[in-house]
């Protein structure tokens, strides 16, 4: 009796473990936008009085579906001048699925050096086109 409990269990488990790689198998691939970011934050050369922001960055689709016409925009908040700033760094570019390429986008932002001196937050939005097959 006990045989045919412990055979009845392993049957259980690899039917079972068949059945979720099929449903694995079965979902629908997706676009996964990846993005790594530094900012610098600085007195800005030859311009006194005045700080700069800078930004660089890359960008790339990590998924298995390609990511078409990619928009990127940096947005710096810089709350001791009550400032939102939305600059677009990338637009209309296609990525390749799996990480296959990379853009690269850098931008500046100008502002008035603050005492205490402030730091700007950053932030990336990235929208794409989701095209259903």
């Amino acid at each position: 009796m006990k045989i045919l409990v412990i055979g009845v269990m392993i049957a259980a488990i690899v039917f079972g473990g068949v059945y979720l790689l099929l449903y694995a198998a079965q979902k629908e691939s997706e676009v996964q936008i990846a993005y790594d970011i530094y900012k610098t934050q600085g007195a800005a050369e030859n311009l006194s009085g005045m700080e700069s922001v800078k930004v660089f960055g890359t960008v790339c689709n990590i998924g298995d579906k390609e990511a078409k016409n990619v928009t990127v925009n940096v947005i710096l908040i810089d709350t001791a001048h009550n400032e939102v700033v939305r600059k677009t760094v990338i637009d209309g570019v296609d990525l390749l699925p799996k990480g296959a390429m990379r853009v690269e986008f850098d931008t500046e932002y100008f502002r008035e050096i603050t005492i205490p001196k402030t730091l700007v937050d950053v932030e990336i939005q990235v929208d794409w086109e989701d095209k259903k097959k």
